[in-house]
């Protein structure tokens, strides 16, 4: 992601894709582990994705980079979810199965505020967080209420 000089965070360029009360919290979960993240171009099948590459010995993480400050967030999020189940579990539990979602639901609590979503996103995604579906973008109601707050 570029050359890093002294206090700037390697994650820096993140800041232009998450919501901006939510850049600490995403930065000290990616300095966690060592973890590959790339901002991709658009995919039609997915909105992102997370394997582990044993070749390498890291974490990979892939993220459209088309998407709005708040799905790209929340999928971030959806993605890392997988990694702490990977690090738990290994590859014994289902990919979207209660361990990710209690992981998913735990990861995303600290984000449910007003200072990182708009009040009105915070409540139907409070409610998604409760049981989590495989992917944020079947929730019709969320999608909905994050479409008002996009930026045109």
């Amino acid at each position: 992601m570029g050359k890093q000089s002294q206090g700037e965070s390697l994650w820096g360029p993140l800041r232009r894709y998450v919501p901006k009360a939510a850049f600490g919290y995403v930065e000290e979960l990616l300095n966690r582990e060592v973890i590959y993240l790339k901002v991709t171009r658009p995919k039609k099948s997915r909105a992102g994705l997370y394997f582990y590459d044993e070749k390498c010995g890291r974490h990979v993480i892939y993220i459209n980079g088309n998407l709005d400050r708040y799905n790209f967030l929340i999928t971030l999020i959806h993605e890392y979810a997988h990694l702490v189940v990977r690090r738990q579990y290994g590859k014994a539990v289902k990919p979207h199965g209660v361990e990710w979602k209690r992981a998913f639901a735990g990861l995303m609590r600290p984000l449910l505020r007003v200072e990182v979503f708009p009040e009105e996103i915070v409540k139907v995604l409070a409610l998604h967080m409760r049981n989590p579906m495989a992917t944020h973008f079947r929730d019709q109601e969320l999608l909905s209420v994050i479409k008002k707050y996009q930026r045109h």
